[in-house]
């Protein structure tokens, strides 16, 4: 990504008016390009369509389309995540409070991840979570843990909720069995497993409501996903972003439990009666 802004900046001063206009909103706003039209992109900066569109040729791209290909790809595919994991400790000092670093920079990830949460989406995901008959949810390698957490956590809370297991479910069963009443639930982070992405399509052909985790605005999973949660970083590490997604995850828990009060309250008191002392030390 870094080197098309270079080539921008560098062919910056031959653009005419309208061009440096758009190349000024691109330097600032690269994931637009990643995600709305031309035409979408030509109204938030006040120039035509073809203006837009002169830009992608004034670059060397034959349209607006093959620009938009390119900016995902880079977007996607940019360098993961263990040597960037690394990295980033690298620049804090042992010696210096080294765990309440660590804990302040989770803790400001999910403030921001927090500020940039859509309301309305939120709440309509938590009401698919209230109301579905049944809940399927996935999530492989990385993101097997957080989907992992979040199917326990929401049966517990609510019931017919199930994690698809590769190793003893067969996928054309289970989704086989989505349909309008229905909700998927996808963590599709970077590397982003095809057989995740390729389950909410399913899903969603079948009428199923589709909620997806993911670090980008442009990830895959974005074409078969009715509410997405991003939990953003400016490297790709799916260790960095996991305490905001299991926060996110938490925030939406609390909704599905005030939602559902009274049937929470019954499967509590249903567990509370369970002979708890034939499993668990006092």
């Amino acid at each position: 990504m870094e080197e098309l802004k270079q080539k921008v900046q560098d062919e910056f001063d031959n653009f005419s008016k309208g061009l440096k206009k758009v190349a000024k909103y691109f330097l600032a706003n690269p994931e637009d390009f990643a995600m709305d039209s031309g035409v979408q992109v030509g109204q938030k900066i006040n120039v035509s369509e073809t203006t837009v569109i002169r830009f992608c040729h004034a670059l060397g791209y034959s349209g607006f389309s093959a620009l938009q290909k390119d900016i995902q790809t880079r977007l996607l595919n940019r360098k993961s995540t263990l040597v960037e994991y690394h990295s980033m400790k690298n620049k804090m000092d042992m010696d210096r409070d080294f765990s309440k670093k660590m804990m302040h920079k989770d803790a400001e990830l999910i403030l921001q991840t927090a500020e940039g949460l859509n309301e309305e989406e939120f709440n309509l995901a938590v009401e698919r979570l209230s109301q579905s008959e049944k809940i399927l949810v996935s999530g492989t390698r990385s993101s097997h843990a957080m989907a992992h957490w979040f199917s326990f956590a929401l049966e517990l809370i609510r019931g017919n909720v199930r994690m698809f297991r590769p190793d003893t479910d067969d996928i054309v069963l289970r989704i086989g069995e989505m349909n309008e009443n229905s909700t998927f639930v996808a963590f599709s982070f970077h590397r982003y497993a095809l057989e995740t992405i390729n389950m909410a399509r399913e899903a969603k052909l079948r009428g199923a409501f589709v909620i997806s985790f993911t670090d980008s605005e442009v990830a895959p999973i974005r074409e078969y996903t009715d509410v997405l949660f991003t939990v953003q970083l400016p490297i790709k590490s799916t260790l960095d972003v996991s305490p905001a997604v299991f926060s996110l995850m938490n925030s939406l828990l609390g909704g599905v439990v005030v939602k559902n009060s009274d049937q929470f309250m019954k499967r509590t008191k249903a567990y509370e009666n369970f002979h708890l002392h034939h499993f668990f030390g006092e």
